[in-house]
């Protein structure tokens, strides 16, 4: 079942029973998302252990993080001793769940194609509100430098990834280090250099972080969009906020950003988020690849790209490996 739906029937179920406390706090619909995502959506490949055997993993890292969840996952090939160019992959969740081992066999498969991947962890909202997540990338490209001899690890050849809320803090990120009056909009220091960033990497994210809660397909998911902004944003009128304002890539994209990756499913995702930041980034003249499939062909839901028992995730799988190799240097 689409975790959409999932969530629908929880928060029904909820309001059945007379939890008034889900209108007043974003507290109640956060635990309950982050319940909902705890055992992930990817379906492995067939011959998925043949392929985890060629990589290994270094597991739960401390990433000397100031705030909680300050761990993070590498995955590398085996037997491989010259720098990797590097893949730093922020896991969704809606920004109230989800865990790095929800991309870990997406990672191994990548890993086995000659990749590093680092799988990061970070505090979730409510406890950790925006732009906490931010604070955290900072952290962990910080550890990835004191470390890539040990892993090594290419971050010359860097790419920034994420998925679903993840794609979204991912996007800002990198939009924070290629425009310095944004960044301090924002309130960050640049800490990687621009050209070092071969390319984002973006799957089936929200960067309309003002329409986020007119995404859904009924008032139910709507509502529950809601409460998980401002869960993030930690203000009630989120929509207003200027942190949601920053938030939005689609309003706030750099003419200097990195060449991006973009795909989404084509039912209950952000597919038309994808669409329209594409569409900016090549008016910019930014190199783009974008994967998209008509409905007609295969209904494709959120976070359809780790289900690799399909067709179209194998296909966006290839696509993606040969957009990271024409980048790399």
């Amino acid at each position: 079942m689409n975790i959409f739906k999932k969530i629908i029937i929880v928060i029904a179920i909820c309001l059945v029973i007379g939890s008034g406390y889900i209108y007043f706090s974003p507290v109640p619909t956060a635990a309950l998302v982050h319940q909902l995502f705890k055992n992930g959506v990817a379906v492995p490949p067939k011959h998925y252990t043949s392929i985890e055997a060629q990589t290994k993993r270094f597991n739960h890292i401390d990433y000397a993080s100031e705030y909680d969840d300050g761990q993070l996952d590498i995955v590398v090939p085996k037997n491989v001793d010259t720098p990797l160019p590097t893949i730093l992959w922020v896991h969704g969740g809606a920004y109230v769940g989800g865990d790095k081992k929800d991309v870990t066999e997406y990672a191994v498969q990548l890993a086995a194609k000659g990749y590093a991947v680092i799988n990061m962890n970070y505090e979730l909202a409510p406890s950790a509100k925006y732009p906490t997540p931010l604070k955290q990338m900072d952290e962990v490209y910080a550890f990835l430098i004191a470390n890539s001899q040990k892993y090594n690890l290419d971050l010359n050849n860097l790419f920034i990834a994420g998925d679903s809320a993840g794609a979204q803090i991912a996007s800002q990120y990198i939009n924070i280090q290629v425009d310095h009056d944004y960044a301090k909009k924002v309130g960050f220091q640049q800490v990687i250099e621009p050209s070092t960033i071969r390319g984002a990497l973006l799957f089936c994210g929200p960067y309309d972080l003002a329409a986020f809660a007119n995404t859904g397909s009924s008032k139910t998911l709507n509502f529950i969009f809601d409460r998980i902004a401002w869960a993030y944003i930690g203000e009630k009128d989120w929509r207003n906020a200027e942190a949601t304002k920053l938030a939005s890539l689609t309003d706030t994209v750099s003419k200097n950003y990195v060449p991006s990756f973009i795909t989404d499913g084509n039912s209950g995702s952000f597919e038309d988020h994808g669409k329209k930041l594409g569409a900016i980034l090549k008016s910019y003249a930014i190199p783009v690849e974008e994967v998209y499939y008509p409905l007609d062909e295969a209904k494709l839901e959120h976070e359809y790209q780790f289900k690799m028992d399909t067709k179209q995730a194998q296909a966006t799988f290839d696509s993606l490996l040969k957009f990271t190799k024409e980048q790399s240097s």
